[in-house]
């Protein structure tokens, strides 16, 4: 079996919760991280709703303002950037936008960013891709900036889906007189794609999975514009979300306890966190026979950069390499992968 960040889909996601209704994700626990949501076609929808409710306020004029972005972000989040401005990783008096990425669902130090921002009048939207349930100084990531934007689809199969939230109070109408304009052959041809691309992930069949990169490169181009989220997408959510969060939460809480006193976990809380991944940091050497024997139990991972400081304005980035810690693997497995990593740090 391989293991990747997050689940293999599977058939019964496609029909299973197909008739699930739109509203059922508002029942969600926590209530605090799901009120106020919009839900939308993709996280990078979110992106692109958001930039263009402050493009017709004004607060983007052209493409030559810029929104501050983190290093190691992934690309086609720049790319969703670049139609409406330009993503800078230093700030400048062109700077309108602070694009606030809380990796892999450990928040940034946000009274130093939200005192910069207002000092300077930026716009700060929270990106919580990687932090459905994490919260800083007991507030929810997301509430903290002027917007938010999400993807479930990082957590756990449910296609593409997205979402929103906003403090202006204009912009829930202004995101669902887009979201009505979107033509429902996007959100499938999008969702289809994401799909297929999804299973080829968990196969050896290199030939296929090229061609289906491919088309998951091209299927990009369309979430922009691919506003509307598809039922089952949603219905998904609602049947998996609170469940995943409870593993994830258990599992961090095993794993820190298990590594208590080693080292490799000292730059994470131990309160307030759901995991997207556990980013564990030790010497080179750890580092290499780590990934070695996770790759002999078909562990897909691989050396990634953590931001120590969590400070976008002044970040500090050192080698990790992260543990899978989805519901989509069984407790065993997430013990076994535990084990390894314990073995190597006390050898």
């Amino acid at each position: 079996m391989i293991i990747r960040e997050v689940e293999k889909p599977t058939s019964k996601d496609l029909f299973k919760y197909a008739n699930r209704r739109l509203s059922e994700y508002r029942d969600l626990s926590p209530a605090d991280v799901f009120a106020g949501m919009k839900l939308v076609g993709s996280g990078k929808g979110a992106i692109a709703i958001i930039l263009k409710y402050l493009k017709e306020k004004g607060v983007i004029v052209n493409k030559l303002d810029e929104v501050m972005v983190p290093d190691w972000l992934g690309y086609w989040v720049y790319n969703q950037i670049q139609p409406f401005a330009f993503p800078a990783k230093k700030f400048s008096a062109r700077t309108k936008i602070l694009f606030v990425y809380h990796q892999y669902g450990f928040p940034q130090d946000m009274d130093k960013i939200l005192e910069f921002a207002h000092d300077k009048k930026l716009v700060v939207i929270e990106d919580c891709a990687h932090a459905l349930n994490s919260y800083y100084q007991g507030k929810p990531l997301g509430s903290l900036g002027d917007f938010a934007v999400y993807s479930f689809s990082k957590w756990f199969f449910c296609f593409a889906l997205g979402g929103v939230k906003a403090k202006p109070a204009d912009f829930y109408d202004y995101a669902d007189k887009l979201i009505k304009q979107t033509p429902a052959a996007l959100t499938l041809i999008k969702d289809s794609v994401k799909f297929f691309h999804e299973r080829s992930a968990f196969s050896r069949r290199q030939l296929g999975k090229k061609y289906l990169d491919y088309l998951l490169a091209m299927s990009y181009s369309l979430y922009g514009d691919a506003l509307k989220p598809n039922r089952a997408a949603t219905g998904l959510l609602a049947a998996k979300a609170t469940k995943e969060v409870d593993v994830r939460q258990k599992r961090y809480r095993y794993f820190l306890d298990k590594m208590s006193g080693l080292g490799i976990c000292d730059h994470l809380e131990t309160e307030g966190i759901t995991p997207y991944v556990i980013p564990i940091i030790c010497s080179e050497a750890k580092n290499k026979k780590i990934l070695q024997a996770l790759k002999a139990k078909n562990v897909i991972t691989g050396s990634y950069q953590f931001d120590i400081n969590r400070n976008l304005l002044s970040p500090n980035f050192v080698p990790c390499v992260w543990l899978p810690c989805h519901g989509g693997i069984t407790a065993e497995m997430f013990s076994d992968i535990a084990d390894s990593v314990f073995k190597i740090i006390k050898e």
